[in-house]
């Protein structure tokens, strides 16, 4: 995209700040809405283009690979916080739920432990095999996730001499060699040999790369924060333990890697956020006039280019601690404003476009105060009002009337009654989300397919920076065809270009040219796909509700027809810190592995489909729990026990 673009160009679409951010910490100022720039400039290094290009080009021959990526959900996840003044108790409520690939049996195993002898009594979500809560509360705390998408992760390039050496730092520098001999039923055993850098393996050597340059082979080598010992389930310790915020902060210490949003509530009334992992200080002292810097793009590791020199001090990471707004809400948007001290290194590499975040801090900033309950927070979980689509569809309907005023050609006119009466719900028995969603995906095309086509560069800039376009930007060139030498395509052509596309698809999947007839549930599904990948053991497809954009998410891919989405909430948490007996919660799957059992997906298709939960019985022991509630009971005696 930079070679092709150049730097000017690029840098309106790509390689900024995003406009409209709501920033996840609130005292650390805001950015304005115009997209900040990052880098100064950029001169492209052929030999990296051409290297970084076609290894990526072998990576997605990989038919695992290929299917992995195209079935990707980027939706990031939900959590927020409210405070005492808020609810309608008096105490926190604390929301969270956390976007994953769907998958059965499902990622999340919901489990309540209790151990007198350790002090532990926790509840909420792990992974199979984990012995703590990931996710959830004990009876002082309770705490939730969020990706950050902090960069941890840089790549490098070297020269290499041999199969035995290679240049790094200016320095012939030896391979570390590991050998792996794996045993295949009825087959040789299978031998091969990793080798690795001083940054980390080379991954190249599985992609069959061949690229020559002047000095010999160029290998790619990562290095992740995930390559050193890390101290996670230290912290996981801690929090299911804490009883307090000191404690908890004490704990979030040593939660190294895969970086999280951590909100927090306690039974003291306090609440906050606090984005905690390793976080890589680099050194771009080395790099050539016009890189990026910062890990945006790989480095030359043969020239000793971006260093790791240390991370981010923990106590200098951005957090907040009972917020005069009353409420804390993350939505993987931008973590911090320009007043954090390392705001001036864009850490965050991957963060969203903020529509959800601007929709549940809409929800959160004008609720009244002593108005918000666990009943609100359940259905703010399974929102599918559309921010994005409140935004774009007035200026579509706008473009609409100016063209045809009141002589509207029948198509148009049942296409923006629907619209016009439309209030932005994604729900699946709507005709509105369909030809919001086909027509929002034209309208990017047409706005940059020309341009993007021409130069060969499959990647599309976000939705938000074609909405700072649309609004403050109408006679962009961008909205030009380049390909018309003879006229210069205004915004609102293309926004009605896109829309005669979007009818004459819609027309022809749907078989009708009655657009009410066009329902979202239809082409939009939900699917469940068992770990193996066989059909018989997975779940759906199901009438989908919401977008990629919306509280209650989900991603799906229309281009070629049907979309499946396979991934969104995997798991749903709500706490009341009133009475955490209260809290609730609800997992996309079920808590058995057999596809025979009935809770191998009893939760999905009971509850989770349905926009419900369970209670948590957190308060109850073995001696008075619900006997109604109770399918079985297991009794472990110790060796020799009696």
């Amino acid at each position: 995209s930079l070679e092709a673009l150049g730097f000017n160009n690029y840098s309106q679409l790509f390689n900024v700040i995003l406009p409209y951010q709501i920033p996840i910490l609130p005292n650390y100022g805001v950015y304005d809405e115009t997209p900040k720039i990052s880098g100064k400039g950029y001169e492209v290094n052929p030999l990296l283009y051409r290297t970084v290009l076609d290894f990526l080009e072998n990576v997605k021959k990989s038919d695992y690979e290929k299917k992995r990526m195209e079935s990707q959900n980027n939706v990031g996840s939900n959590n927020w916080v409210v405070n005492g003044a808020k609810s309608n108790t008096g105490k926190p409520i604390l929301a969270n739920d956390m976007h994953l690939a769907w998958m059965t049996p499902g990622v999340w195993y919901e489990q309540h432990l209790i151990s007198t002898e350790t002090d532990i009594n926790s509840y909420g979500f792990s992974i199979p095999g984990m012995p703590l809560i990931a996710v959830g509360h004990n009876q002082y705390v309770g705490w939730g996730f969020t990706n950050t998408g902090y960069d941890v992760l840089d790549w490098y390039y070297y020269n290499i001499i041999n199969e035995t050496h290679y240049i790094y730092n200016n320095t012939e520098t030896e391979f570390i060699t590991r050998n792996y001999n794996i045993s295949v039923r009825d087959s040789p055993t299978k031998q091969f040999t990793v080798r690795e850098t001083v940054h980390g393996p080379v991954i190249s050597d599985f992609s069959n790369l061949d690229l020559p340059s002047s000095y010999g082979d160029i290998i790619l080598a990562p290095q992740w924060t995930a390559n050193d010992i890390f101290l996670n389930l230290v912290a996981g310790n801690g929090f299911n333990r804490a009883k307090n915020r000191t404690e908890f902060d004490e704990a979030s210490q040593y939660w190294d890697i895969l970086p999280q949003n951590i909100i927090y509530a306690d039974v003291d009334g306090n609440i906050a956020i606090r984005p905690t992992g390793k976080v890589p200080i680099r050194d771009d002292s080395k790099i050539p006039p016009g890189h990026l810097g910062n890990g945006t793009i790989p480095y030359n590791g043969s020239n000793g280019e971006g260093e790791w020199i240390g991370y981010i001090p923990f106590e200098d990471l951005p957090n907040t601690i009972n917020p005069t707004q009353n409420y804390l809400a993350s939505a993987n948007q931008i973590i911090a404003g320009p007043n954090w001290n390392y705001s001036k290194y864009f850490l965050q590499n991957e963060y969203s476009d903020g529509y959800r975040a601007r929709r549940i801090n809409n929800l959160l900033s004008n609720a009244p105060n002593g108005t918000l309950s666990v009943e609100k927070m359940k259905e703010y979980q399974f929102d599918v009002n559309s921010t994005a689509a409140q935004i774009f569809i007035p200026y579509l309907i706008d473009a609409i009337k100016n063209q045809y005023g009141s002589t509207l050609p029948p198509k148009i006119d049942n296409v923006l009654t629907i619209l016009e009466g439309w209030k932005y719900n994604m729900a699946k028995d709507l005709a509105a989300p369909t030809i919001y969603h086909k027509w929002r995906v034209y309208f990017m095309n047409r706005t940059f397919n020309d341009e993007f086509e021409n130069y060969g560069i499959e990647q599309r800039p976000r939705l938000v920076v074609l909405e700072y376009l649309m609004k403050e930007k109408e006679t962009s060139h961008w909205f030009d065809n380049v390909n018309t030498l003879s006229q210069i395509e205004t915004r609102n052509e293309i926004m009605l270009l896109a829309l005669n596309d979007t009818i004459n698809w819609l027309e022809d999947f749907y078989g009708s040219s009655n657009p009410s007839t066009w329902k979202w549930g239809e082409i939009h599904k939900y699917y469940f796909p068992h770990l193996t990948d066989l059909n018989a053991f997975s779940k759906g497809p199901y009438p989908g509700e919401g977008e990629e954009y919306t509280l209650n998410p989900s991603w799906v891919n229309i281009d070629f027809g049907v979309g499946f989405a396979q991934g969104g909430a995997s798991g749903r948490m709500i706490l009341d810190f009133s009475n955490l007996n209260n809290s609730v919660s609800v997992i996309a799957s079920g808590e058995r592995g057999f596809p025979n059992s009935k809770h191998y997906s009893d939760q999905l298709e009971q509850l989770f489909l349905q926009g419900k939960y369970h209670i948590h019985y957190f308060g109850y022991t073995a001696n008075n729990f619900p006997k109604s509630a109770i399918e079985s009971t297991i009794n472990f005696i110790p060796n020799g026990g009696g």
